[in-house]
């Protein structure tokens, strides 16, 4: 008897799992990053051997990127369905241009849109589908760009099951082509304050024959302990 509950059990919360919806999986994703208070992060953009430094600061509802030592920066102020992009130069905010956001970052395969992980705001998800990534069961979410700035016009994003963190995104050109532009995978996480978030991210660029033509990492340092 007590095997078959457990396995009703099981059952059960095998149903809700997979009775989520689309939206609340992309909230759990958008929520991780919001859980992390007053925590900084220390890290690169690598192309080759080439590296741009770069911080992340995030305040719960407020993050702020800085590059090469904060000589350039950009704000992101978080609401529940959408997320106001600040441009930061010389210590002003501005509101961000809207032809800079699916602009390269030093000369590297990472735009200004890739780091602000906008396509998490975009409106009505959609399930895809459920793939294994790596060891990992994943949903896939499709969302399309409900705008005509940045690169992409639709993204397909896969969220694990276990943690609910990112494992991969890509990036997708106009129909009818629909031609994959660029990819993102997760390499590597960490754990912070209770939470997953990246610790390597690869990103690989296309050509228009859907041939890798570019690749970058971004890699963040494993915070310090206090006291250390």
């Amino acid at each position: 008897m007590k095997g078959v509950i457990t396995i009703n059990l099981m059952l059960i919360l095998s149903s809700l799992a997979s009775a989520q919806t689309a939206e609340e999986i992309v909230e759990s994703v958008r929520q991780a990053t919001v859980l992390q208070k007053n925590q900084t992060l220390a890290g690169v953009l690598r192309k080759g051997a080439d590296k741009v430094p770069l911080n992340l600061f995030l305040r719960g509802k407020d993050i702020q990127f800085t590059l090469n030592g904060g000589s350039e920066g950009f704000h992101l102020r978080l609401k529940e369905n959408e997320q106001e992009f600040w441009d930061i130069k010389d210590g002003k905010a501005k509101r961000f241009p809207s032809d800079k956001i699916g602009a390269s970052i030093a000369d590297t395969d990472v735009t200004y849109e890739d780091l602000a992980l906008k396509f998490l705001y975009w409106p009505n998800p959609q399930h895809a589908g459920t793939q294994k990534i790596g060891f990992e069961n994943c949903w896939r979410i499709h969302v399309i760009n409900p705008e005509k700035t940045g690169s992409y016009r639709e993204v397909s994003i896969w969220v694990t099951k276990k943690h609910r963190a990112l494992a991969r995104v890509v990036g997708y050109g106009p129909r009818p082509d629909r031609r994959p532009l660029k990819q993102f995978e997760i390499i590597d996480v960490m754990k912070v304050n209770g939470v997953f978030t990246v610790e390597t991210m690869k990103v690989s660029r296309f050509d228009e024959e859907r041939k890798v033509k570019g690749i970058t990492y971004l890699e963040f340092d494993k915070p310090k302990r206090r006291g250390r």
